[in-house]
This record gives structure tokens, C-alpha cells and sequence, in this order.
């Protein structure tokens, strides 16, 4: 897997230069095609264990019905159209595929990454790819234990049930699961992140400390972007992305490289 990437390294072993525009776009064009073709294997491995993927992936939704004490059997969902299966089986073959395939996706990021980088700055990158991939099955395991059944709980408790007998859509569903739990593997990542800019002196870990006003702004209207219209949910976002920051701010002051001294005069 790592075998472009070696020889990139050693042909700028004894180099110090950084790439061109021109060399960071083929970098990119071929990062992408690998990532695509690696994500349609997937999906066609997918495809062929749809029934057992339908059953794991609405277990939320189940846990989500009984916390409102609705029976099993009156919270299946609708399908409206002829062509709505079909449309269920792509995204959810999508949301499995993406998932299976982010070691592979994301070695090829933190390639292209460690491609624009001095030598001494791309030994890093083989630190935090491992790392950049558990912290994406945390978030993901995060959306789909936590986040979803009880963003789904809180979005179906503003009915009242006495009067409204909800129907709910499998493919509106497979969306927001969708949204939700890559949303949360990707936001994962971004104590790693800020680690790295502070690792390779990008961004001083003091920094952080200044934008930290800023930082609590953006969580607040991102939060409110990407989640259904309710508050219970956009807390469910918007604190562990406070938390999150925070583990960046005390990480990249423990683990980011010391300021380099001034030469004596």
C-alpha cells in the first residue's frame, strides 16, 4: 500500500524542495483515482450483503421508536415509489463502502499531504494515519450508538403522538444517517489536525488559545447547519466539537515541537 509513497520519499531523499502546482495536481489526480476505483470495489462488495447491512443500519431507528415506547411492528418504514428501494440500496451501500474503505481513502490523503511536505516533516504523516483512522471509526461509532437514535428520538418527540401517527422514509433516513455518522468521523479528526499544523510549526499552539472565541462561534453555526432542526441534536454536535478542541489545544502543547532557539550571535 505504501509503495508510491516510498518511492516518492526515497527519489526526495536527498532533496529539499518542494513540489510544483503542476506535480501537486498530478499528485492529486492520481490520489483520487485510487481512492474511486477502491470505493466502487466496495460498494459492489456491499451490494452483495444488502439484507444483513439493512438490519445493522436501522438499529438506531428501532432504539430511537422504543425510547417512545412505539411498537416494533408500527415503526417500519415506507417506501412511496417503485424506484425508492432502489434509491435505499445506493446510499446504503454508499454509507458502508465509504466506511470500509476510509483506511485506504485516508492513507491516500495523508500521502498527498506528506507529498507537499520537507523530509523532515513526512515522517508525521506515518504517525498520525493510524491515529486519523481510529479517530474516524470513534466518530462514526459515535453518530451511529449515540448521535442518531437519540437525535431521531428528539426530532420525533416534538410530535404529539396522540394526534400524529409518523411514517418515516428509508431513504430519508439512510441520508441523515449518512450526514450524521460520516459527519461525525470526519469532525474526529480535528484534534489530529491541529496537532499536525502545530507539530510542523504551521500554527503555535498559542494560537489556539486565540482563536478560541472564534472557535466556539463556528462550532455554534456549523452545529446548527448540519443538524435537523432541533436544539437536542445541535448540542449533541456542538459539544464534543468543543471538547474536541480543546483535546487539540492540550495535545498540540504536549506533543508539538519546541520553537527553535536563535543562533548566538
Amino acid at each position: 500500500m505504501a509503495l508510491d509513497l516510498d518511492k516518492r520519499l526515497a527519489r526526495e531523499a536527498d532533496s529539499e524542495v518542494r513540489m510544483t502546482f503542476g506535480e501537486h495536481i498530478e499528485e492529486l489526480r492520481g490520489r483520487l483515482l485510487k481512492s474511486i476505483v477502491f470505493l466502487l470495489l466496495a460498494i459492489v462488495l456491499c451490494m452483495a450483503f444488502y439484507n444483513e447491512l439493512v438490519t445493522f443500519i436501522t438499529e438506531p431507528h428501532f432504539k430511537a421508536m422504543e425510547l417512545l415506547k412505539i411498537p416494533r411492528d408500527k415503526s417500519l418504514f415506507l417506501s412511496s415509489t417503485y424506484t425508492g428501494p432502489i434509491i435505499a440500496m445506493m446510499k446504503l451501500t454508499f454509507i458502508v463502502a465509504l466506511f470500509i474503505s476510509s483506511p485506504w481513502v485516508g492513507y491516500q490523503i495523508w500521502a498527498f499531504i506528506s507529498a507537499g511536505l520537507y523530509r523532515n516533516e513526512r515522517k508525521y504523516v506515518v504517525m498520525f494515519a493510524p491515529v486519523s483512522f481510529v479517530l474516524f471509526c470513534m466518530g462514526c461509532t459515535f453518530g451511529y450508538l449515540i448521535l442518531v437514535p437519540y437525535s431521531l428520538y428528539g426530532l420525533a418527540n416534538m410530535l404529539d403522538l396522540k394526534i400524529v401517527s409518523p411514517t418515516y422514509s428509508f431513504s430519508e433516513y439512510l441520508g441523515l444517517v449518512m450526514k450524521l455518522t460520516i459527519l461525525l468521523g470526519a469532525i474526529f479528526q480535528l484534534p489530529l489536525l491541529m496537532v499536525f499544523f502545530a507539530k510542523i510549526g504551521l500554527v503555535q499552539p498559542s494560537t489556539y488559545n486565540k482563536w478560541r472565541r472564534a472557535a466556539i462561534i463556528f462550532n455554534v453555526v456549523f452545529a446548527a447547519i448540519v443538524t435537523p432542526a432541533d436544539i437536542f441534536t445541535m448540542l449533541l454536535v456542538m459539544f464534543p466539537l468543543f471538547l474536541l478542541y480543546e483535546i487539540g489545544v492540550v495535545f498540540s502543547y504536549i506533543l508539538a515541537r519546541p520553537a527553535a532557539k536563535p543562533a548566538s550571535p
